[in-house]
């Protein structure tokens, strides 16, 4: 062809291809973002020890569920984000030495976090957007269910902050994939009663990975 190269045509192609990547990097002032997906929750939890049970602890375990959130952007790369799940169901469980006893499996427990948060998006020329975010979470325990005769418990439900780091995977449609991490700094006080009669501090720290699909409108 006269007049073109094959060098020329492949830096234009380049070109083009960049400045569409380049709109698709985040929201503008007044998107409004859906998204679900799935969310796993890893806890990093342990407790205070029962005063008449030396060296006893007690922890929640991980669970996976499924989740959802709503994003308000108020600028072109900041949006007030709240987002939660389905329950999950993570098993109450004893550690080590509680297992020695034939106390492992002590019962289960419905928990439901919901966060707020403020998300600042990172200008990045490309279909990858990261993003960071911070703000507080609500979590809800409910419907415990001890496993052990004659044992209650209950614990409480807490405010607590959150921080989050994601990012989005924007390719000049509408619809979009989103992957994130949060952490939560939770402290709570599980009460047993019964044959354990007893308050205990329990630090629970969850991580929450989720994967999800949205849509901006």
């Amino acid at each position: 062809m006269k007049g073109y190269s094959v060098k020329g045509v492949f830096r234009v192609g380049i070109s083009m291809l960049g400045m569409v990547l380049a709109t698709q990097t985040h929201g503008a002032a007044g998107d409004l973002l859906v998204r679900a997906g799935v969310s796993a929750m890893d806890p990093d939890t342990g407790s205070e020890s029962f005063s008449s049970i030396s060296r006893s602890a007690v922890r929640l375990d991980s669970d996976v569920t499924l989740s959802g959130s709503v994003a308000w952007f108020f600028t072109d790369y900041a949006a007030a984000e709240i987002s939660s799940s389905l329950p999950y169901s993570p098993n109450l469980e004893g550690n080590a030495r509680l297992k020695d006893l034939g106390i492992g499996n002590i019962g289960d427990v419905k928990y439901v976090p919901t966060y707020l948060t403020l998300n600042l998006y990172i200008q990045d020329p490309s279909a990858v957007t990261p993003y960071l975010g911070a703000g507080v979470a609500f979590n809800k325990f409910y419907d415990e269910n001890a496993r052990l005769s004659g044992l209650d418990v209950n614990l409480d439900s807490t405010f607590d902050p959150t921080f989050l780091a994601g990012v989005e995977l924007d390719f000049g449609t509408p619809v979009l994939v989103n992957f994130d991490i949060r952490y939560t700094l939770l402290d709570t006080d599980a009460q047993f009663s019964g044959a354990i009669n007893e308050t205990v501090e329990m630090e629970i720290d969850p991580v929450v990975f989720s994967l999800g699909v949205g849509y901006r409108f």
